[in-house]
């Protein structure tokens, strides 16, 4: 697959994400298997390192539809070599959501901090 085939079936994966419905076992299970396979795009990607097709993807910190952005930001700070200005936008988006008064804000909070620890 090319990065824009990887690209397309990343966001589509974000709108199964998007549409959980937790009272619905086979809809968790579906969306444990689309977080499963944005992991596996990630890990695509890296191992090629390839720049050019990491920058490519990272135009997914764009698209706000589904909170694509979100996964992708969170995502590839955990697994790819990213450059400084896409690890700022990057998290730039994660501390947005951390200024909320949700679960989604303190579970972003708590990200935040370990990644701190370990960057």
């Amino acid at each position: 697959m090319n990065v824009a085939e990887l690209k397309s079936e990343y966001q589509n994966l974000t709108k199964i994400c998007a549409e959980i419905d937790y009272s619905d076992k086979k809809s968790v299970r579906k969306n444990n298997s689309a977080v499963t396979r944005m992991y596996e795009i990630m890990n695509l990607l890296s191992l090629n390192d390839n720049e050019t097709e990491i920058l490519k993807f990272a135009e997914l910190l764009t698209v706000t539809e589904n909170r694509t952005n979100l996964w992708v930001a969170t995502q590839m700070l955990e697994k790819l070599n990213i450059n400084e200005k896409t690890e700022q936008q990057a998290l730039k988006i994660i501390k947005k959501v951390t200024k909320g008064t949700g679960t989604d804000a303190l579970g972003y909070k708590s990200w935040l901090t370990n990644y701190k620890l370990k960057n």
